[in-house]
This record gives C-alpha cells, structure tokens and sequence, in this order.
C-alpha cells in the first residue's frame, strides 16, 4: 500500500505565541477578598494582536493548576 500525498502545496509556517495581557487583581465573590488575578488571552502572530478569551484565577480559592478560562 502506498502511503497518501498531500493534495497541494503545505501553508506556510506560522509563529503564534499566547500571552496574558491586561492582568489585575479582583475581587473574588467565593473567598471575599482581593485574591482573584484576572486579564485577557492574547495571540501575537505575524498579523497582530488577537483577543481571544479572558481568564480568571484566585489564589485562596484556586489550585495553582486550575483557572477559569472563558
């Protein structure tokens, strides 16, 4: 069996890199204190900036392995 060749030319390589962006701590309504870090998920790519999402995590509340992401 002969292996499947693609049927055009590859896309070209693209760098994206996420970062967190517009970080501020907020209040957690959970643990009633100031203890919430919170800010947006940015892509920076060739094109420029895209907002993609925002994110959530208390430090009293949270795991450090968990956080909100919506």
């Amino acid at each position: 069996m002969t292996p499947r060749q693609p049927a055009g030319p590859h896309p070209a390589d693209v760098e994206v890199s996420a970062s967190a962006a517009n970080v501020v701590a907020e209040w957690c309504s959970t643990c009633k204190a100031y203890t919430l870090l919170a800010g947006e998920i940015v892509l920076l790519t060739q094109d420029g900036v895209a907002h993609v999402g925002y994110w959530a995590w208390c430090e009293t509340c949270d795991p450090p392995e968990v956080s909100r992401v919506g």
